[in-house]
Order: C-alpha cells, then sequence, then structure tokens
C-alpha cells in the first residue's frame, strides 16, 4: 500500500510542484532535489535509531503515518509553501521506513520461504508502481484536482502502517514463543 502513494508521488511530484510554486524547471528540481537529500538524511537516522533500539514495527508504521500526514496536507492545504512541505513527508516517511521494513522478515521467515516472501512483497511493490499513479492521474481527471487522490493515497499509507504494525506484532511472537526441537 505504501508503494502505491510513493510511486504516485514520485509520478507527479514535478508537476505538482510546478503547479503550486509556479516555479521554473530547473527551481522544481531543486525543490525535489533539495527534498530527496532530507529524505536521504532521515533514512539512515531512522535505520540507525531502529538498530540501536533493535525495535523494527513502529520504525516503520510512524514514517508512514509521516507519509499519510504529507498526502493529506498536500491535499488540504491551500498555502502553497505549506503544500510543498506537506509534499516533502511523502518520500520522507516512505523512504525512512526503507531499513527497518526491510530487516522484518528475517526475524519469521529463513531460507526459501524468506526470498519468496521477499519476492512476493517487491512484485505487490511492483503493482503499485502502476496503480499510484494511475489513480492520480484519474481522480485529477474526474475532480480536477488533486486533492481527492491525494487523500486516498494517504488512506493507503494508513493502511500501510497499520500492516507494518500487524506483521511487527508476528514476528515478535513468533521470536518470544519457545521452540519444539526435542
Amino acid at each position: 500500500f505504501a508503494a502505491i502513494g510513493f510511486y504516485g508521488y514520485s509520478f507527479w511530484a514535478p508537476l505538482v510542484v510546478k503547479s503550486l510554486t509556479g516555479s521554473s524547471d530547473l527551481n522544481v528540481g531543486i525543490i525535489l532535489g533539495a527534498i530527496s537529500a532530507a529524505t536521504i538524511i532521515l533514512m539512515a537516522l531512522n535505520s540507525a535509531h531502529s538498530d540501536r533500539t533493535d525495535e523494527r514495527p513502529w520504525h516503520v508504521a510512524v514514517p508512514l503515518l509521516v507519509m499519510a500526514a504529507g498526502f493529506f496536507g498536500c491535499a488540504l492545504l491551500s498555502e502553497p509553501k505549506l503544500a510543498v512541505l506537506s509534499l516533502a513527508l511523502i518520500p520522507i516517511g516512505h523512504c525512512a521506513g526503507y531499513g527497518p521494513f526491510w530487516s522484518m522478515p528475517s526475524r519469521f521467515l529463513t531460507g526459501a520461504p524468506a526470498a519468496a516472501g521477499i519476492a512476493l512483497v517487491v512484485t505487490i511493490a511492483n503493482v503499485g508502481g502502476f496503480i499510484g499513479p494511475t489513480i492520480i492521474g484519474a481522480m485529477k481527471d474526474r475532480f480536477g484536482t488533486d486533492g481527492p487522490a491525494f487523500m486516498l493515497l494517504g488512506g493507503c499509507a494508513i493502511v500501510a502502517a497499520l500492516l507494518a504494525m500487524t506483521l511487527g506484532r508476528a514476528a515478535v511472537l513468533r521470536r518470544t514463543q519457545p521452540s519444539n526441537l526435542n
């Protein structure tokens, strides 16, 4: 679900920033580059904190909620500068959870099941690469604005956060159950 929102953002962000700011293509690139730089820094900080605390689900779910807030803010805020700041929360939230997310499957899957599980996640994410941009385009055509699509994608990010917490809880329960190897 998070990939649906992120791919939608990735495809449409230049047009959204241009429409919000009226900036030149060069300035749109600079704005998006600055957002990407902040994303890299915050991704590393969140991953390092997750490693230090040995906690994964919250380090995935909270950034996804930040992503959702970015979508909602961009949809609801009429001040262009605030909307662009909200737009920045989308990749920051999505990418900040990468490290902790990709370490979660190995906590409860090993060997061939781990490979199959990771392949399934990647496949589902790639489907999001089609769905996300399509949703924004179709809803923008239907409603004449990005707002409704951003609200829907924010909802997808919330679903992803809930799934991360559920998956994380399952991993913790599986790790704490005693083994029946006698």
